[in-house]
């Protein structure tokens, strides 16, 4: 069953989008506060997290920037935003913000739980707006072919465009579209060589991909894909082991843990409090344990923050070191 989180500071309005959402075979979660959207959404990773645009306390876009900061987060959950304004400046700031879909108010209700579905399942919906990157346009898709530049806006075109690819035997045939000899070529020249072949390799030539083309052209073609694909693959892998390296480094826990002040640097803790402390979150957590079974709250909201209280009461005896003198 997908699971919604939805943030809203007014109850009428967020039990009625609860209750609507359920009878549609969600899993609802209900929140009041900005903070404890935060705190709930990047401890349990709903599927969907339903957000209200306008909060008397708290800023929505600078909340929703910090949760899909989270490597965790941005890839399992979605943000929708529900807001009444449609203006550029807004989508975009919301696209900035790793939001995923604004949807317009009054909300439709049929709208919203198709969209939901389609978040849920991680469909393909397009960003609220289009973000244009800086620097200057000439009307054309270019790249600059120097691979240490930082112009290049995708990191597949590396791969197409390698030093294999674009080999001598590549240069000669474009020489040859450009009815050149190869010989004392102009600095203007190459680089009209290096577009071409890039139309060659990405766009394709008028002559090439015209509806006369000839056999030789439609296996150029699917050569150039091949490789495109082989680029994607690469570039995906590549992504998915920073993710990983990334989550790794956060599921890390410290072995020990020390109180750091500016002037002693350590500070030494009487070993009587630590026992305190230890004995204290004990209890805690037995009693938010047993608080957190099914059936002892029904508030759904209420059951949640139990749990995360129960939760860092584990953490904390486990840092601490449990069953210690």
């Amino acid at each position: 069953m997908p699971s919604v989180l939805i943030a809203d500071e007014q109850d009428g309005r967020r039990s009625l989008l609860a209750s609507s959402i359920e009878r549609n075979g969600f899993n609802v979660t209900r929140i009041s506060t900005l903070r404890q959207c935060e705190g709930t959404a990047l401890a349990t990773m709903p599927d969907v997290v339903l957000v209200d645009a306008i909060w008397t306390t708290g800023d929505a876009l600078g909340s929703c920037s910090r949760m899909t900061s989270d490597p965790e987060f941005a890839l399992k959950s979605r943000i929708v935003l529900l807001s009444n304004q449609s203006d550029e400046d807004h989508l975009i700031a919301a696209t900035q913000a790793g939001i995923s879909e604004v949807i317009q108010k009054p909300v439709d209700m049929n709208l919203l739980v198709t969209q939901l579905n389609k978040h849920a399942t991680k469909a393909f919906v397009p960003p609220p707006a289009e973000i244009k990157s800086k620097g200057k346009s000439t009307g054309v898709f270019e790249v600059n072919v120097t691979a240490d530049e930082p112009g290049w806006a995708l990191p597949i075109l590396k791969e197409v465009l390698d030093d294999a690819t674009i080999d001598e035997e590549f240069v000669l045939k474009i020489l040859d579209d450009l009815d050149l000899d190869g010989d004392d070529v102009e600095p203007d020249r190459v680089r009209e060589i290096l577009r071409a072949a890039f139309d060659r390799l990405i766009v394709g030539t008028d002559e090439d991909m015209s509806d006369t083309e000839d056999e030789d052209a439609e296996v150029r073609s699917a050569r150039v894909s091949s490789k495109m694909i082989e680029a994607m693959e690469k570039r995906a892998k590549e992504l998915e082991d920073e993710i990983a390296i990334s989550l790794e480094r956060l599921m890390v826990m410290p072995d020990e843990v020390a109180i750091i002040t500016d002037e002693t640097e350590y500070e030494k803790v009487d070993p009587n409090a630590l026992n305190m402390t230890r004995l204290s979150l004990e209890m805690f957590e037995e009693l938010l344990f047993e608080l957190g079974l099914p059936g002892r709250i029904e508030d759904t909201t209420l059951l949640t923050q139990v749990q995360d209280a129960a939760q860092m009461a584990s953490d904390a005896l486990d840092a601490l070191g449990r069953n210690k003198d």
